[in-house]
C-alpha cells in the first residue's frame, strides 16, 4: 500500500482542510525527497485561491495549496550527484503520484516534495522533456538559515525583485499598502535609492512599522485622515498598489508626473480584473507585477542581505502555527491580527 502524507487543501466555500490521503512522492533516479519544514501563508494569493477569486486559472477544488515552501533533502535518487541529504531548498516541487484525488495549486503545504538534480540530467544527456519546469522556481539555500524564518524568503524575494523592477533610484514613491509585502518592498526601495517614500494604509501599527522598519518618510491613515487633501497637488514618479485593487491603479496614475509608473503589484481578484485604460492619466506607464518577475534569480543576493543584518525575516511575520491550525491562520490573516503567518510542518 502506497504511503500517504498530510497536505492542506482548499475545498471551496472559503474553507480549507487538512487531508491525510495524499500519495507521498516517490523520488525518481534524478530526484531527491524533501521534507517540508515550513511554508509561508500568502495573504494575497492563498486567500484568493481559497475564496475562488484568482484572476488566473488554477486547479478546481479541492486543490492543494502552498507556494512558499522550505524543506530539507532526506533521501536522494540513484543518479543524483549534486544534492546531498541535509541540503535545504526554497520552493521544492510537489510531485503528482498515482491515486491523487486533488488538484494542485503549487502544493507545498505538504509533508514532502521533491527536487530534481537537473545538472546531472544535463550531464547525462537526459531529454529536456524529462525536466520539470516547476523546478525553475527551486533554489538551494544555506542549511544554517532558520527554516521558519525562510518561510518568508519567497515573499522577500518577490518584494526585492519588484522594487528593483520599479527602478526607484532618486524617485519619489507612493505606496498603497503596509502589509508584509508593502513593508518589505519599501525596505528594498530605500535600499535601492528611493528619494522619498509615502505610505497609505488603514492600520496604525503597520504604518508605524512603515516608518520605523521600512524608512517611509510620511504615512497616511486613510481611515482617520483625509488622504485626498493631504496628497492634493502632489505628484510622484512611482505609485505602487500592493493591495490589489484596480481602483488604486486608476487613482495612482493620476498622482504621477509625466513618464511616471503606476505599479500593479497586489494580486487582483477575478471580480476586479478589468481596467479601463482610457481613464489612466496621459503620458504615464502601467507596469504589471501581480506575479513577480526575477524573484528566484535574486535569491543569493537576498540571502547576503539577510546575513548582513539589513533584512531580518522576523520583521515580516508575526505568527507561527502548526499545519493543523490552518483555520486559525485564516482568521488571523483575515482580521489583520497577523502581519504574516508561517506554517510549521516539523
Amino acid at each position: 500500500m502506497a504511503k500517504t502524507m498530510r497536505s492542506i487543501a482548499a475545498v471551496g466555500g472559503g474553507k480549507v482542510e487538512i487531508v491525510r490521503d495524499v500519495p507521498m512522492p516517490e523520488p525518481g533516479p534524478y530526484e531527491s525527497l524533501v521534507k517540508v519544514r515550513s511554508c509561508g501563508f500568502c495573504s494575497g494569493t492563498d486567500f484568493h485561491i481559497i475564496r475562488g477569486e484568482m484572476a488566473v486559472p488554477v486547479d478546481p477544488f479541492p486543490t492543494l495549496l502552498g507556494h512558499e515552501g522550505i524543506g530539507d533533502i532526506v533521501e536522494t535518487g540513484s543518479k543524483v550527484r549534486h544534492h546531498r541529504v541535509g541540503d535545504r531548498f526554497m520552493n521544492p516541487v510537489f510531485k503528482k503520484m498515482p491515486g491523487l484525488q486533488y488538484g494542485v495549486t503549487w502544493g507545498a503545504m505538504s509533508d514532502y516534495c521533491i527536487v530534481q538534480d537537473q545538472q546531472a540530467m544535463r550531464e547525462d544527456g537526459v531529454s529536456e522533456s524529462e525536466f520539470n519546469p516547476s523546478q525553475n522556481a527551486c533554489r538551494q539555500i544555506p542549511s544554517d538559515l532558520d527554516p521558519i524564518d525562510m518561510g518568508v524568503l519567497l515573499t522577500l524575494n518577490e518584494c526585492f525583485s519588484a522594487a528593483r523592477n520599479f527602478t526607484p533610484e532618486g524617485k519619489d514613491i507612493l505606496v498603497y499598502g503596509a502589509g508584509p509585502m508593502g513593508l518589505a518592498t519599501m525596505k528594498y526601495l530605500r535600499h535601492l535609492g528611493a528619494a522619498t517614500i509615502t505610505c497609505v494604509d488603514c492600520v496604525d501599527e503597520r504604518l508605524a512599522l512603515a516608518k520605523s522598519l521600512s524608512g517611509a518618510d510620511e504615512v497616511i491613515n486613510f481611515a482617520t485622515q483625509d488622504k485626498d487633501a493631504l496628497l492634493e497637488g502632489r505628484l510622484f514618479d512611482r505609485v505602487i498598489d500592493i493591495v490589489g485593487l484596480s481602483s488604486l491603479l486608476m487613482e495612482g496614475s493620476h498622482r504621477l508626473r509625466p513618464y511616471g509608473i503606476v505599479g500593479s503589484m497586489g494580486v487582483l481578484r477575478n471580480t476586479d480584473a478589468v481596467l479601463d485604460v482610457t481613464r489612466l492619466k496621459n503620458n504615464t506607464l502601467l507596469q504589471m507585477l501581480n506575479f513577480p518577475y526575477g524573484q528566484y534569480d535574486i535569491t543569493a543576493e537576498n540571502v547576503d542581505l539577510i546575513r548582513s543584518g539589513f533584512i531580518d525575516p522576523k520583521d515580516f511575520y508575526t505568527h507561527v502555527r502548526k499545519a493543523e491550525q490552518i483555520d486559525e491562520v485564516l482568521e488571523l490573516v483575515r482580521t489583520k491580527q497577523a502581519l504574516k503567518v508561517v506554517l510549521d510542518f516539523d
